[in-house]
């Protein structure tokens, strides 16, 4: 994107105990320019109309119809999950805004995870473990 401005991104928060994880944020800064709910709050009148997209971790910020209103150019919200059921399809989609997920990212370590707890359980491990 060399000569043009990065798109803005609105996120919750960095780092934090719910925030995106610090070391994305190498990552997503390369492709974005990123912006904390609290830096949004501080200037939305300059930032309201430069951002594009809002990038969701822990299901956060919410988004409502007053956030919606205030962002007239957003594009699209990312969820950082699987599920989308956190977020009013019909809300977002009245504004003309788009919506992604990762879908099937967990489904291998899930599946992994419950062939483990079904093979612990059927030999007893954690039982045998607290013999010691």
């Amino acid at each position: 994107m060399e000569g043009q401005e990065l798109p803005y991104v609105l996120v919750d928060c960095i780092g934090e105990r719910h925030g995106v994880y610090e070391d994305h944020v190498g990552f997503l800064k390369k492709h974005f320019h990123l912006i904390t709910m609290k830096e949004y709050l501080e200037n939305k009148t300059f930032l309201s109309k430069k951002i594009r997209a809002i990038y969701m971790w822990y299901h956060k910020p919410a988004i409502n119809e007053d956030l919606l209103q205030s962002l007239p150019n957003l594009k699209v919200v990312a969820s950082s999950g699987v599920g989308i059921d956190h977020l009013d399809l019909k809300l977002l989609f009245s504004y003309g805004v788009k919506v992604s997920n990762t879908p099937f990212i967990v489904s291998t370590d899930t599946a992994d995870m419950g062939m483990a707890l079904l093979l612990a359980s059927s030999r007893r491990l954690v039982e045998g473990n607290n013999l010691n």
